[in-house]
């Protein structure tokens, strides 16, 4: 440690000794990729003393300044959004001072402002710690440029407590979104420019309403699927549920006809599930598992490969499925496909058995390149707990996932830069206006989907629409569709 004096007017302190290491900020904010229209990065300095001095400066722009007795910085929204705008691409600096009878200066932390923007919005479900839990949830959006939070709709607003879950959007546009709606007023809720519809997407050829779903590219279909979905407590620490299906199909659902069809190949008598579409709209990308048997164990342990099939939207005809990944071939499970907007990577989850990957604390990120074949571990994003349910952004740069890092208990969103060379950077969790609200915070972030804007319309009208009767959907073959899993139901 060495001691420094600083003569002037203008130095922040007189004199200090240097720690040469990084200082001790919680939420974790160093060495990260942030985007350029981010919300202030507000942090809490775990490091004791009577005093803290702080300085956010850059090549550009005036240098935010804090000297208080405080250890929590919370930044102006308006000076740190000036700053970070002034310098995209440039390094984004942080000295940290602390008074320890003596002031001690830690090695510089120093984040880089990407040229590349987020999607201003994120839209998660916020539910309890235990799935169990349905009595207030709720899904919401926040403002990624800043701290403004407000609920889509929260199931306290009405009196019978629904669940609501698997949001989806088309194309990360706010305008285009769908959700499904569990135990009262069910459904399948469709928000297209403006107009909110509900459909009852179960029919004598179905085994379930809607499931997990993604919207074609065109914006008239969704893919989803139809779950007869098992759940099952056990002892085991790293996996205190285990949730399986023991049937599931695909379907395609038309908005613009309310009807509803599907292929023998995608709704055979083994699994198909989480569709996912390309970019181009000319592949369905999902997951598929053996037939279902008697006995339990024997599925419950099963493996999901990565598949994918031909489709052709104007005359609706499918083409032959193609594995992609094989679980033969990784040894895990493989679940959550998300292909980039550029088409080139499916960015994907893995663990030992089963798809439902948000309970298991082995789940891990992999990304997967189209044109190469090649996968890997994105070793940089993982953590030795649950990292899953991942979104990219609209313009390819930015994925948000879960992690259960911080506690192995809660679900948090975390946001990674993704290069032009196809790797990833160092991830950072959601920023907060309060620096501790994590530690407090008791509720889970899940299914987070990055949005292009707000969506327009609040839980005041989405509750008074709820108690509206579903649209019954119509299913039109081919007559030969039905001759999958879904059929012997």
């Amino acid at each position: 440690m060495a001691l420094f004096f600083l003569p002037g007017c203008n130095a922040p302190v007189k004199n200090y000794t240097e720690e040469e290491r990084l200082p001790a900020i919680f939420p974790d904010y160093t060495s990260v990729v942030i985007p350029s229209n981010i919300a202030p990065l507000n942090f809490e300095i775990k490091e004791k003393g009577s005093a803290f001095l702080v300085q956010i400066y850059s090549e550009r722009g005036e240098t935010i300044s804090f000297k208080q007795s405080s250890p929590e910085i919370r930044i102006p929204v308006k000076k740190w959004h000036k700053l970070i705008n002034a310098n995209k691409g440039h390094s984004l600096k942080i000295d940290i001072y602390v008074k320890q009878g003596k002031w001690v200066k830690y090695d510089v932390i120093a984040n880089v402002i990407a040229s590349d923007p987020i999607d201003s919005y994120l839209v998660y479900r916020s539910i309890g710690i235990t799935q169990t839990y349905y009595n207030k949830l709720g899904i919401y959006q926040r403002c990624l440029e800043n701290f403004n939070t407000k609920a889509i709709f929260e199931n306290t607003s009405v009196e019978k407590k629904t669940c609501m879950n698997c949001h989806s959007f088309c194309n990360n546009s706010s305008g285009k979104m769908s959700m499904h709606v569990r135990r009262f007023d069910g459904g399948t809720v469709i928000y297209n420019k403006g107009e909110l519809r509900k459909y009852d997407t179960k029919t004598k050829y179905a085994l379930s309403p809607a499931t997990y779903t993604s919207w074609h590219p065109g914006g008239e279909l969704i893919a989803y699927s139809v779950n007869r979905i098992m759940v099952n407590h056990t002892s085991f620490n790293s996996k205190m549920v285990e949730v399986w299906d023991n049937a599931s199909d695909l379907m395609v659902f038309d908005i613009n006809n309310n009807s509803i069809t599907t292929s023998p190949k995608i709704a055979t008598s083994g699994r198909e599930n989480l569709p996912c579409w390309s970019p181009d709209g000319k592949w369905l990308y999902y997951i598929a598992a053996p037939e279902s048997r008697d006995d339990t164990a024997d599925f419950y342990y099963d493996r999901y490969s990565l598949v994918r099939i031909a489709f052709d939207g104007q005359n609706m005809t499918w083409g032959n499925v193609d594995t992609v990944l094989s679980a033969m071939e990784t040894g895990l499970s493989i679940t959550h496909p998300a292909v980039s907007p550029d088409g080139r990577y499916v960015l994907f989850c893995m663990i030992d058995h089963g798809y439902f990957s948000i309970f298991d604390r082995n789940s891990d990120l992999y990304l997967l390149d189209l044109e190469t074949g090649n996968y890997q571990r994105a070793d940089v994003i993982n953590s030795s707990s649950t990292d899953s349910w991942h979104a990219w952004s609209k313009n390819g740069r930015w994925v948000v996932f879960i992690s259960k890092r911080m506690d192995d208990l809660c679900s948090r969103p975390y946001f990674a830069y993704f290069d032009q060379e196809g790797h990833f950077h160092k991830p950072f969790v959601l920023p907060q206006e309060d620096p501790g609200f994590y530690p407090a915070d008791i509720w889970n972030f899940n299914l987070p989907v990055l949005v292009d804007g707000k969506v327009e319309f609040g839980r005041n009208r989405f509750r008074d629409f709820l108690s509206v009767e579903a649209e019954k959907s119509e299913f039109k073959g081919p007559p030969d569709a039905i001759s999958g899993a879904t059929s012997n139901q």
